[in-house]
């Protein structure tokens, strides 16, 4: 009752007047707080800015500048410092700077102190306790953030440096110390950021004089707590010995100094956190040890960056610390420490993250170290297989090698060597999986390439091993690093043109292939200069094979001449046949081949000397070319390269002749030797063929062009093989039964200079499509036809033979229950010999059934090279009449039962050379006869009627007839009668013939052309 009637009376003015703020400024109040509100929590915040402009928004607020009321800065300052105990991931970071410098601007100057307001350093301790503390039975994370919020509440008085400035409160400070060096002996696993913020605590002091009796006071307290043999106390003692030696005590190491040779052992164990056994003063209480960290302690980046220091410290003898030899040093601590066989995976990773940070902070001169023969190991271990427990670990490590070579090019020499001297290896590529030695390669200097190439040069003579097939793949695989330098290396734009004849790396690379590729030691050569143990036959094949691969490469490099390198590389054989005293040359020749070999060099000379033929430079780099590659040939061993000398001579003569004769003869030649190059298995003999073609397009004659054509009807067998080849049944047979894989240029990692039947985008097919050709199928219907005879036959012969069964009628074997057919011992060995001559005949038929296929691809990878000399030819010459009798040829080989593969070759190529008059605008060929044309037309015609419907085949002969066509109206517009007529007397045959197979589309192809060219008429 009484409430209602006091109601009633304020509803009627009565009673006492009650003082409330008004409703304008209790909204006032009310946003002021929310945005308060919102700034705190925009402090945790992800993004920088948004906490930053929140804590300038705080401090500005509350500085001493604002005037602000003494209860607000208090709240504040309790709202932060409860702040930093969020589980929000930013919050820490946030709170932090804003209390700490907060601190600073209230605490840390005497004038403009806040009115009213009574907190002091003591009571900011206090309350920093008290906003902190944990109260109840709270969970171990909430737990766990109070203390962390407590210690950065402790961290951010010491870093706003309110307790030395502006005065010193050495009670506030040993307070602090003994708050944070007690969570550091009592909470393990705070222990690290504990000594994060004393090391920090004491970098603030800065050496001053004033303060000595802080840093004594941070010294003697290691002791006290108990925290002299940890990492922190280590990280503290190395920063306050750094400005206050003085205040050391004696006894606790070795002359004062943790990093002194005769504490190495101690200080290794200390490192590692490897706490068993007694604390340092004899008490048998042992440090609390934490869980296991995945990274290790900032003391150790502390203690090699002050070792580090002193490596490369030239002290006075009045002063300074001693040297530290920081090699010895990371082979004590790290090495012998981190990587020990007995070492868990977790201070293993610790070593590859101190690999990775250091490797990119020493020096050069001692960035080797790093590279030591347990963390070699432990590298190789660990990359080499993904399951590997600290996969990840390792490649990161190798990731930031490469990282220094790329930041610091010269860095490579001493990084290289490290990873393939004595505990590394040239094979680390290869067994860990990665690129790192050919990345470290290519990002290398040029001085560091050149001393890495003589680095590798020592290792071909001396690979480590005594045994000779572990040597040759250990010098395989470097061969293979230097193919891939010339390779990938990306400067060669920036090259001087004269590079081949500087003392570069890449002279010295040629260099070091030659010499070990044709050379073998003489008898006078030094033992230094020996390979031990010697290079096999083997080893120098795969030498002379990676230069030919180099060679390929640098045909295409835009420095001098094309011809530039293989000719250097002649002159190299030459030149150490001739003066060397250590090497000799491992080719012998009887007196008639190096007769030639001689002659042969000596034109050599004279036509670099003059640097052209018969005024024709593009003539003199095609022949040295050919000679420099034919010459190596023969220095291969390769018999039939003597021949292409003599052609080649023949060839060169003809050239400088006037005689039409002579010249045509030449050019017919030198179609050959082209021939023979495109037959040489090596990529580099191919693109030479084409390099020389493209030179001399305009040199070669019907007849020659001729030989090539008909290549392209071969028959794809074994016969087509013999007649491209020239080989015997003999040849044909030995050729089939080669398969040593160590004659082939093919490894895995490197790509081979030997062109594969499948290999390298050749065009010419691997296996045939099921849309591939009749005659393919039939071809292979007809060698399964002849299988399924011989496996027949071959079942029967040992049927009969065994006696357990005879064959029916049908050939099919049948059942035999009788139990006279076992047979005992003595029946079986006379079996024996009949036994082993049917199994024979069986190896036979399956080794032809091989040769076959072997016989079809080489056919039809040959063709396919010398439909790519077409292709040069036809674009060089397009207006040449010579053009047009290749046309057929090539047309033929899109029908539909020709090879997949070598059809959309063909049909690629005619399309190009049609299309080329639009984007050259050459002219068309104009021929003073044009009798042939009127043949090649009708030859195209009736080649239509034969395509098998193959829509590619269609095009193909729809182009080349209106190609023809042009060619002829090109000549006489009168001619486009004749041309109507040949149209319509292939349509009419067309009509008539229901099972006609050719295709409409050569009718509507003309029309639409003859539609336009009679409006471009107009």
């Amino acid at each position: 009752m009484g409430s209602k009637s006091h109601k009633r009376d304020r509803e009627n003015g009565a009673g006492p007047e009650v003082e409330e703020a008004p409703a304008k400024r209790r909204r006032q109040i009310n946003e002021e707080q929310l945005k308060l509100s919102r700034l705190y929590d925009d402090l945790a915040a992800e993004s920088d800015d948004v906490r930053f402009e929140a804590a300038k928004q705080l401090i500005v607020k509350f500085s001493p500048e604002s005037e602000p009321v003494a209860k607000d800065v208090e709240n504040a300052l309790s709202r932060l410092i409860k702040g930093l105990c969020s589980q929000r991931k930013a919050a820490r970071v946030g709170f932090s700077l804003t209390l700490t410098e907060l601190l600073r601007q209230i605490f840390g100057q005497k004038e403009n102190a806040i009115h009213d307001l009574e907190l002091d350093l003591a009571s900011l301790i206090r309350l920093v306790e008290s906003k902190t503390k944990v109260e109840g039975n709270v969970p171990g994370r909430e737990r766990r953030d109070h203390l962390i919020g407590k210690l950065f509440g402790y961290k951010a008085l010491l870093q706003s440096s309110i307790v030395i400035e502006p005065d010193l409160s050495m009670e506030c400070w040993n307070l602090l110390l003994d708050h944070i060096y007690g969570m550091a002996r009592d909470v393990p696993w705070l222990r690290e950021e504990c000594g994060m913020v004393l090391v920090e605590a004491a970098k603030s002091l800065q050496g001053q004089p004033k303060y000595q009796a802080c840093a004594k006071a941070m010294i003697g307290r290691l002791s006290d707590f108990k925290l002299i043999s940890t990492p922190e106390g280590i990280a503290i003692w190395l920063t306050v010995q750094a400005s206050y030696d003085s205040v050391l005590p004696e006894g606790l190491w070795h002359e004062k100094d943790p990093l002194s040779k005769k504490e190495r052992t101690r200080l290794a164990k200390i490192l590692k956190e490897n706490y068993q056994g007694r604390s340092e003063d004899g008490d048998s209480e042992s440090i609390k040890t934490a869980a296991a960290s995945p990274n290790p302690s900032f003391a150790w980046s502390m203690v090699l960056s002050e070792v580090l220091h002193r490596h490369h410290q030239h002290q006075s003898s009045s002063g300074g610390f001693p040297k530290v030899d920081f090699p010895q040093f990371w082979l004590d601590t790290v090495d012998n420490n981190l990587f020990t066989s007995t070492s868990s995976h977790e201070r293993k990773a610790w070593g590859f993250k101190l690999l990775s940070g250091f490797i990119n902070d020493v020096p050069e001169d001692i960035v080797a170290a790093l590279l030591s023969p347990n963390i070699l190991r432990t590298l190789i271990n660990q990359s080499k297989k993904e399951d590997r427990f600290l996969h990840s670990a390792a490649l990161a490590a190798l990731g930031s090698i490469q990282a220094r070579v790329q930041r610091e090019p010269s860095s490579a020499l001493p990084i290289f060597t490290a990873l393939t001297s004595k505990h590394g290896s040239i094979e680390f590529d290869k067994i860990t999986k990665t690129r790192t030695l050919d990345q470290v390669l290519l990002s290398a200097s040029d001085s560091a390439i050149k001393k890495i190439v003589r680095h590798l040069n020592s290792l071909v003579l001396r690979p480590n091993t005594e045994d000779e097939t572990l040597a040759h793949t250990r010098r395989q695989v470097i061969a293979d690093i230097l193919l891939n330098l010339v390779k990938h290396f990306k400067g060669y734009d920036q090259m001087p043109k004269d590079i081949a004849e500087q003392d570069g790396w890449l002279r010295r690379t040629i260099e070091l292939l030659v010499e070990h590729g044709y050379f073998v030691p003489s008898e006078t050569a030094k033992t230094s200069k020996v390979a031990l143990p010697s290079l096999s036959e083997k080893t120098r094949q795969v030498y002379q094979e990676r230069l030919s691969s180099c060679l390929t490469k640098l045909l295409s490099v835009n420095i001098g001449s094309r011809s530039t390198f293989a000719l250097t590389a002649v002159g190299m054989i030459r030149s150490k046949d001739a003066s060397s005293k250590s090497l000799k040359l491992a080719f012998t020749a009887d007196p008639a081949v190096s007769e030639t070999l001689e002659k042969a060099s000596q034109t050599l000379d004279a036509i670099s000397a003059k640097g052209s033929i018969a005024g024709n430079k593009m003539a003199a780099e095609g022949f040295i070319l050919l000679y420099s590659l034919t010459i190596l040939q023969v220095y291969n061993g390769e018999s039939d390269a003597v021949m292409m000398l003599d052609d080649l001579d023949v060839s060169r003569k003809a050239m400088l002749k006037k005689g039409k004769d002579s010249t045509q003869e030449g050019s017919d030649v030198f179609v050959e030797i082209i021939l023979s190059f495109l037959g040489n298995p090596r990529t580099l003999f191919r693109k030479i063929g084409e390099e020389a073609l493209s030179i001399f397009a305009s040199e070669i004659g019907a007849n020659g062009l001729k030989s090539l054509a008909d290549i392209l009807d071969t028959e794809e067998n074994l016969e087509g093989q013999k007649e491209l080849f020239n080989q015997s049944d003999d040849d044909a047979e030995e050729d089939g039964s080669s398969s040593d894989p160590d004659d082939s240029d093919v490894d895995s990692d490197v790509d081979s200079d030997v062109e594969m039947v499948d290999g390298e985008g050749s065009s010419a097919g691997g296996s045939d499509s099921d849309s591939e050709s009749e005659s393919d199928s039939d071809e292979s219907d007809g060698d399964e036809s002849e299988d399924d005879a011989e496996l027949t036959q071959f079942n029967n012969m040992l049927a009969m033979t065994l006696q357990t069964s005879k064959p029916n009628a049908d050939g099919e074997a049948e059942d035999d229950t009788s139990d006279d057919s076992d047979m005992d011992d003595d029946q079986m060995m006379a079996l024996d010999p009949h036994l082993s001559k049917i199994f024979q005949q069986r190896s036979k038929i399956t080794s032809k059934k091989k040769e076959r296929e072997d016989a079809k691809q080489n056919v039809v990878q040959f063709k396919a090279r010398v439909l790519d000399l077409l292709a040069i030819y036809l674009e060089k010459q397009y207006s040449n009449p010579l053009t047009l009798q290749v046309l057929l040829p090539i047309v033929r080989r899109t029908r539909a039962n020709a090879n997949k593969q070598i059809a959309e070759k063909a049909f690629k190529m005619l399309k190009t050379h049609f299309d080329s008059r639009m984007k050259h605008k050459a002219p068309l060929p104009k021929p003073e006869d044009t009798k042939p044309v009127w043949e090649f037309l009708k030859e195209v015609h009736e080649e239509a009627k034969l395509g098998g419907g193959a829509k590619i085949h269609a095009d193909a002969c729809s182009g080349a007839s209106l190609h023809l066509v042009k060619v002829l109206i090109g000549l006489d517009r009168e001619n486009y009668a004749g041309v109507v007529d040949v149209y319509a007397e292939t349509q009419k045959q067309w009509f008539n013939e229901k099972k006609s197979a050719l295709q409409p589309v050569l009718f509507t192809m003309f029309q639409n052309w003859s539609l336009t060219a009679r409006q471009q008429a107009k």
